[in-house]
């Protein structure tokens, strides 16, 4: 009889996990459901195509941490990645950007939760904007996908340089010299959620809006930062060939004064842990990209050059080259570490 009754009841509680895990990833999809569709309606209400504060990066997916601060624990390793944009090359003043991130696992059992740091600088003509930012995110696990909730806080400064400015006369009183500059905190959030051959995310930069006050008396000037979002996407598409893989993903922003889409396809070929890489992006009236790149014992190197469709010639595209690493590193095993590449997805 024992047996019996030991069988019965462990098949209840098979049950009620079962019913319990359905239950979270049911309220997890739901909060994602309804997050991606306020997002959707906030880009319809944005009703132009034009610059924003934020930069864009061609190799975009490569740096989803920078627009996201759930993108992280994607593969359980220490990640490091930088970039380097030069935009409208040939320009005198043209605006520069340039972003570094690493994000690695917490040393916490459960292997749940990532932290993660980041450091960005843009030179525009006689203006400068600079980040640091710290990110943290927390993983919920389910049978064949997961979902990251990150937060970010940091500081955002922003200088303006006078000493650059021509005027007739060099002591003009009405323009004062040297630099002015003003700090102010930032603050982000998001959702990453990944399934075995796609995945999805959203995300809020400049949550509270924050307004930078220039000058030594800081009540020069102000400059408000728009709030952004940013919704992203991209699958894997495996092949007859299984050396070759197809990857389109997307990207979409919005401070919701104007937005920016940008549709990418690509094709991958993978030998004997090699990897190469060229795709294509367009972004509806704003720009084509070329991109191209691989991975060679653990290094990862693309480049992209965007070439605008409106506005400006083709030689005067903009320059894209990002590098990444990753590295095996168990904080909860002991033994040597491994290195591999960054993996996309």
């Amino acid at each position: 009889m024992f047996p019996y009754v030991n069988k019965v009841m462990r098949r209840k509680m098979q049950e009620t996990t079962e019913k319990v895990a359905v239950q979270r990833f049911s309220a997890c999809t739901g909060i994602v459901a309804r997050f991606l569709a306020m997002m959707l309606v906030l880009f319809h209400l944005s009703g132009r195509v034009s610059a924003q504060y934020d930069v864009h990066f061609n190799h975009y997916w490569m740096v989803e941490n920078f627009y996201n601060p759930a993108a992280m624990n994607l593969n359980e390793q220490l990640n490091l990645v930088g970039t380097y944009s030069l935009q409208m090359a040939g320009y005198t003043n043209a605006p520069s950007s340039m972003y570094f991130g690493a994000n690695m696992l917490m040393p916490v059992q459960g292997k749940r939760q990532a932290a993660g740091v980041a450091l960005f600088n843009e030179e525009i003509g006689l203006f400068s904007h600079r980040r640091i930012l710290a990110n943290y995110s927390y993983k919920f696990k389910f049978s064949r996908s997961w979902l990251n909730i990150g937060v970010q806080g940091g500081f955002l400064n922003e200088s303006f340089d006078y000493s650059d400015i021509k005027t007739v006369d060099p002591n003009d009183p009405a323009f004062p010299s040297g630099d002015s500059e003003g700090t102010a905190f930032d603050f982000g959030a998001g959702l990453y959620y990944k399934h075995r051959t796609w995945h999805l995310g959203a995300s809020v930069q400049h949550l509270t809006s924050p307004t930078v006050r220039y000058g030594k008396s800081n009540t020069n000037v102000e400059l408000k930062i728009p709030m952004a979002l940013f919704l992203t996407g991209g699958c894997n598409i495996r092949l007859t060939n299984p050396l070759l893989q197809v990857q389109p993903s997307f990207q979409a922003c919005s401070d919701l004064d104007a937005y920016r889409i940008d549709l990418t396809c690509r094709g991958t070929y993978t030998y004997q842990e090699k990897m190469f890489y060229a795709g294509l992006t367009y972004s509806p009236a704003t720009s084509v990209a070329f991109l191209l790149g691989g991975c060679v014992k653990g290094v990862t190197v693309g480049y992209a050059y965007e070439l605008y469709t409106q506005g400006v010639g083709i030689m005067n595209g903009s320059h894209d080259l990002v590098v990444g690493y990753s590295m095996d590193v168990d904080l909860f095993k002991k033994g040597r570490n491994r290195h591999k590449t960054v993996r996309y997805l």
